[in-house]
């Protein structure tokens, strides 16, 4: 408990100093702090700037523009967080595709990169990407003749038919997730080759500092090291505005930055590596995409709920308030939307039916009048689709 305590004491004050050095530099805006504050999340950063009195000091700062509809980090179906789809921004995916590809002797393997792997692929690269979410090949239509897709879990063991000269990875944010991740990258990249991927920031939690040390440390196990500080800049997705829009904070686009490692000279000696920390992809969910949304249903509702339909505790207005693995409420979710909005299960089978219909073409008016083959009243039928209506709006 101690040590927990002494942890966020040393957090909070590692992020005090860097607000401060921010917020002192010429012209310093509050966007300016929330994208410098590595990591740490901008409800997180802007609650210090009140405490330390300086969030009336600073101006708010200029807006980003919004993605172009089409571009590959704002293409439909939406992103989901259940599958950590944080897309990079157009210019990182530009600027890792062309690192990338300069670097291959051969074909390029990226791990949960879309972007990344169809720009190489449009440029001619072979590349194969690995991902568990089979909707990007909805979301990347048409193919490219140089590109493979495996959908995988990089979780589970990867065996590839080739080996690949350069590996790129974009893993979850989390420790566990970035050692297997790295495993899979090694023992699939040929001898002598490269790999990047990209790193958590050192404020994104406060373990973060010590946990990259040590993932760094694993990285130096396979050859020669070097890391690019805030080389990496992620698009806002949907699901995150939402989070931000209802705080009282500035909506800052792409404030997300990550570091870029690259491992030079990769040698994997049977010794090199310890097999890889066991990653849990949690509970299983079912998709449905209905107009561009994502939802997703839990296989084995989680929940004891008496309606059909209805709000999680501490969600108001159906919003998960966090894009936090760690958010305790996570586990009453049933129903999770592209848009952050949850909601626990009473009748699976009715909002299944009622998701697959409007999947198909059907519209919320028209699911009023329709007979549902699951076993549901006309009044509880009325009020899933109120609370759809809500959850979708």
């Amino acid at each position: 408990m101690t040590d927990d305590i002494d942890l966020e004491s040393t957090y909070e004050r590692r992020l005090d100093e860097r607000i401060r050095t921010i917020a002192g530099t010429t012209a310093a805006t509050i966007r300016d702090v929330i994208r410098g504050s590595q990591g740490a999340f901008p409800t997180v950063v802007y609650d210090r700037l009140e405490a330390l009195g300086l969030a009336e000091s600073l101006r708010e700062g200029r807006r980003n523009p919004v993605a172009r509809p089409g571009s590959l980090c704002n293409r439909e179906p939406e992103l989901h967080p259940l599958d950590f789809e944080w897309y990079f921004t157009a210019e990182t995916t530009t600027a890792i595709a062309t690192t990338v590809a300069e670097s291959a002797a051969g074909p390029v393997l990226c791990l949960g990169a879309p972007t990344v792997a169809f720009t190489l692929a449009e440029r001619g690269v072979p590349v194969t990407l690995v991902d568990r979410n089979e909707l990007i090949e909805t979301r990347f239509a048409p193919r490219y003749d140089t590109l493979t897709f495996a959908n995988r879990d990089i979780g589970e063991r990867l065996a590839l038919e080739e080996t690949h000269s350069v590996a790129f990875f974009d893993p979850p944010w989390y420790p566990d997730d970035t050692a297997a991740w790295l495993h899979r990258a090694a023992t699939n990249v040929a001898q002598g080759g490269r790999i990047y991927f990209v790193l958590f920031p050192p404020l994104v939690r406060p373990a973060a500092r010590a946990q990259r040390e040590r993932l760094l440390a694993t990285a130096e196990q396979l050859g020669s090291v070097a890391v690019d500080d805030g080389a990496i800049t992620y698009r806002t997705p949907p699901f995150e505005r939402e989070v931000l829009r209802e705080e009282a904070v500035p909506v800052v686009r792409d404030w997300r930055r990550g570091d870029l490692v690259r491992i030079d000279g990769v040698s994997l000696s049977p010794d090199a590596l310890s097999d890889p920390p066991s990653t849990s992809s949690g509970p299983a969910w079912e998709t449905f995409v209905a107009d561009g949304r994502v939802v997703k249903v839990r296989q084995e509702t989680a929940s004891d709920a008496g309606a059909v339909l209805s709000p999680v505790e501490g969600c108001d207005g159906y919003l998960l308030p966090s894009v936090s693995r760690r958010d305790a409420r996570r586990r009453n979710v049933d129903l999770w939307t592209s848009r952050n909005r949850v909601a626990s299960v009473g009748d699976r089978e009715a909002v299944a039916e009622a998701l697959r219909r409007l999947e198909t073409g059907a519209d919320l008016t028209a699911l009023r009048s329709t007979s549902f083959e699951a076993s549901i009243s006309d009044r509880e039928r009325d009020r899933l689709v109120d609370r759809l209506r809500t959850i979708l709006a």
